[in-house]
């Protein structure tokens, strides 16, 4: 090889392991596997425990009333949400320092991302929930759209 290429070939490997190395770390960070709340709660005080890490947890928004909480913030006072997720007879206690859900009902599936603090208690960065309407078993569109109109 002559000296003039060494530099090409030099140059576009770091630029080639810098992107591999950057692309490897994002979809690490991306990349959370949902956890229903009875799962983590079984690995509370043993050496596999949850606690300190960033994790997605799924289940249902608790019957327990949802309590709001004003904080003090340099932009002024931020409403933090207070709430359960509840799988089977286990539950986790969230805070939510964000707009909650229009579709955040009680006894709705949630997905809540965030960091899991405590045995039993998230400080939550994300609140997904699905509106159990449009998963709910019904007449096809097409079905629907056959059937004639009523005539009065």
């Amino acid at each position: 090889m002559s000296k003039k290429k060494k530099p090409y070939w030099a140059g576009t490997l770091v630029i080639v392991g810098a992107m591999g190395a950057l692309l490897a770390t994002s979809m690490k960070s991306s990349a959370l596997r949902a956890v229903p709340v009875a799962e983590i709660c079984a690995h509370d005080n043993t050496p596999t425990s949850f606690v300190g890490r960033t994790v997605r947890i799924v289940g249902w928004v608790s019957k327990d009333k949802v309590r709001f909480e004003p904080v003090p913030s340099a932009a002024g006072p931020v409403l933090v949400s207070h709430f359960f997720v509840v799988d089977k007879d286990r539950r986790v206690a969230v805070s939510f320092r964000d707009a909650l859900p229009n579709t955040f009902r009680a006894g709705s599936p949630v997905q809540v991302d965030g960091l899991y603090q405590a045995p039993g208690v998230m400080q939550a960065q994300r609140v997904l929930t699905k509106c159990p309407s449009k998963y709910e078993a019904g007449q096809p569109a097409a079905v629907a759209r056959k059937q004639p109109a009523a005539r009065i």
